[in-house]
C-alpha cells in the first residue's frame, strides 16, 4: 500500500478512540526492506494534537508473501511489543479492506476460524474397504481418478504473479525447516524410537538440505495446490469430493499434493503387507496414470524425493500413525505387532529415495529395502 485514504483513516481512529478525531497531515516515511510506514498528524476534539505512525508490510519475501503473512507479523507486535521495557507503545493493528475501509482486529489473547460443516466419510474409509477386500472395485477405481483429475485440475492453474522465485524458494526451503514440517515434526518424535535414531533423522535433514539446494530455483512450477491432501482432509458425501483444511500454501510444488496421497498408499499398503502389493500397488499406479493423462508434467518425479521424504517422516510419526490408529482402522493383531517393523522399512524408503536422482515408481519395493 502507498497511499492511504484519509476519510477511512479518520473513520477508524474515531471509532477507536470513542471521539472524533481530524486528520491534519499524512506524509509518507522512508521505505525498508521489509515495510513502508506513515506519519498521521491528528487533532483531538478537546485540540490536543498527536502524531501517529502506521506502517505496512512488504509482501514479497522474507516469509511475507501472503496477507496472512503480514497479519502474523502484525499480529504478534501488538501482543509483544507493549511488554518489552521502553519499546514504542503499539496502539492497535488492523486489516484494510478490499474497499479501502480500515477495521481494528482489537486486543486478541488468541483467534479461531469459523467454518461450514463438511459432510460424508472421509478417504480412510475406503483404504480400509481397499484392504479387506482385497482388491479395487469399481468405486474405488473411479474415486482414486476423481482425486487425480482434482489435483491435475488446481496444478493446473499458474502462478502469473511477481516474485515467483521467492514464493518456491519459501516453498522448497520451508519444506525443510517450517516448524509443520520436516524439523518441526522430527522435533516431536519420541526419544529412544525403536525404528529410527537420532543420528538416522539428521542424516536424513542433510540429505534433504541437499534437495533443497538442487530444485530451490524450479520456479516455474509455482501452482496452486491443496498443501496437506492426505485421507482425512478427503471426504466424499454421496459420491460427491469434498475437500478441508487446505494448509501453509497458497501456491507450491504440484509433487507436495501427489506425494501426500500416494505416500498413504504406500504406507498402508506397508502396514498391511510389508511391502507395495496389490490392490495399493495398483492404486498409486492408476493414481498417477490419470494425472498424467490430464495434466503433462515430466518434471514431477525429478523433485519429488524432497516431498517423498517428508511424507515419508510423518508416516513414521507415532503419533499419527500408532498401534492405536491402526486397530481404529481394522488391523488385525498380527500386522500391528510388526509396526516397528514396518515402520523401518518407510526409513529404508525415504534414504533410498533421496539418493535418486529421480523417483521411479518401479522401484518402490527396492526403496523399500535396505
Amino acid at each position: 500500500m502507498t497511499q492511504i485514504n484519509k476519510e477511512a483513516l479518520k473513520e477508524y481512529l474515531s471509532d477507536f478512540f470513542g471521539s472524533e478525531i481530524k486528520i491534519k497531515n499524512i506524509q509518507k516515511l522512508g521505505e525498508g526492506f521489509h515495510g513502508l510506514g506513515f506519519s498521521i498528524d491528528t487533532v483531538d476534539k478537546t485540540g490536543n494534537e498527536k502524531r501517529y505512525i502506521l506502517k505496512t508490510l512488504r509482501g514479497e519475501g522474507f516469509g511475507h508473501d501472503y496477507p496472512s503473512d503480514r497479519a502474523s507479523v502484525l499480529i504478534r507486535a501488538l501482543m509483544d511489543y507493549n511488554l518489552l521495557p521502553r519499546h514504542v507503545k503499539v496502539l492497535n493493528v488492523g486489516s484494510i479492506q478490499n474497499n479501502g475501509k480500515l477495521l481494528s482486529i482489537g486486543n486478541p489473547n488468541d483467534f479461531f476460524i469459523v467454518m461450514e460443516e463438511g459432510k460424508g466419510k472421509d478417504y480412510w474409509n475406503d483404504l480400509d474397504n481397499i484392504r479387506e477386500e482385497g482388491v479395487l472395485k469399481g468405486e474405488n477405481k473411479e474415486r482414486v481418478k476423481t482425486l487425480a483429475k482434482y489435483l491435475a485440475e488446481i496444478h493446473s492453474i499458474n502462478y502469473n504473479g511477481d516474485n515467483g522465485d521467492h514464493l518456491y524458494r519459501r516453498v522448497v526451503r520451508d519444506f525443510v525447516g517450517h516448524g509443520e514440517l520436516t524439523m518441526g515434526v522430527i522435533d516431536t518424535f519420541p526419544d529412544n524410537l525403536e525404528f529410527v535414531d537420532r543420528k538416522d533423522l539428521v542424516e536424513i535433514v542433510k540429505k534433504m538440505v541437499e534437495w533443497w539446494d538442487k530444485i530451490k530455483d524450479e520456479h516455474h512450477r509455482l501452482r496452486t495446490i491443496h498443501g496437506d491432501f492426505y485421507p482425512s482432509n478427503i471426504w466424499f458425501n454421496d459420491g460427491e469430493l469434498v475437500i478441508l483444511d487446505r494448509s501453509r500454501f497458497r501456491y507450491g510444488e504440484p509433487a507436495d499434493d501427489t506425494t501426500c496421497l500416494t505416500m498413504n498408499f504406500i504406507n498402508y499398503s506397508v502396514l498391511s503387507f510389508g511391502e507395495l502389493r496389490d490392490p495399493f500397488k495398483e492404486l498409486v499406479e492408476l493414481f498417477f496414470k490419470e494425472y498424467f493423462n490430464k495434466r503433462n508434467d515430466s518434471e514431477m518425479f525429478k523433485v519429488s524425493p524432497l516431498f517423498f521424504a517428508f511424507r515419508g517422516l510423518v508416516c513414521i510419526h507415532p503419533m499419527f500413525y500408532s498401534q492405536e490408529w491402526m486397530r481404529k482402522h481394522g488391523f488385525k493383531e498380527e500386522r500391528i505387532n510388526t509396526i516397528n517393523e514396518n515402520k523401518k522399512r518407510i526409513i529404508n524408503f525415504i534414504n533410498n529415495v533421496l539418493d535418486e536422482d529421480e523417483f521411479k515408481i518401479k522401484k518402490i519395493n527396492t526403496y523399500l529395502n535396505d
